[in-house]
């Protein structure tokens, strides 16, 4: 895993600054966006592993070497039913175009120190029903898996 360099910038206006909402959402944006996590296709492959297939509910999953593209957008495939689902690695756009991820991210609690605000690694669609985040917690740097109430199809 490798993390880009960051740089601190606001997120609250001072008293000797004023900054407007479309703003402060840019620079939150782009504080957020320069922690991102370049994954391997091993450590995604290794991170799916947790999660159930949406089918057989085995934990055995491949990254399918044809459908990896540039953009982050990849295919995964359950070794056990050979079941195929959208992975995608590109969370920095992802998170330009989805304006509530970044609020509810803040809002996920971590599974070991109970710290609120996660960075989100890579996220996967299992089925229209199961759709999962793959976070870090910003506070430990635990690895954990959080289900999207975001992109459930129900």
């Amino acid at each position: 895993m490798h993390r880009k360099l960051s740089i601190n910038l606001p997120l609250k206006p001072s008293r000797h600054s004023s900054f407007s909402e479309p703003e402060l959402r840019f620079l939150f944006l782009a504080r957020y966006t320069l922690n991102m996590v370049t994954l391997t296709q091993q450590e995604v492959e290794r991170r799916l592993n947790t999660v159930p297939c949406a089918i057989c509910k085995q934990s055995s999953f491949a990254i399918d070497e044809r459908f990896m593209g540039a953009d982050g957008d990849w295919r995964g495939l359950c070794k056990k039913c050979f079941y195929t689902f959208p992975v995608y690695a590109d969370m920095e756009f992802y998170l330009r175009t989805q304006p509530d991820v970044p609020l509810r991210l803040k809002e996920i609690s971590c599974t070991a120190c109970n710290h609120r605000g996660v960075s989100l690694d890579l996220r996967a669609t299992l089925s229209v029903r199961d759709a999962y985040y793959f976070v870090t917690c910003q506070g430990c740097q635990r690895q954990f898996v959080e289900k999207s109430s975001l992109e459930a199809f129900e």
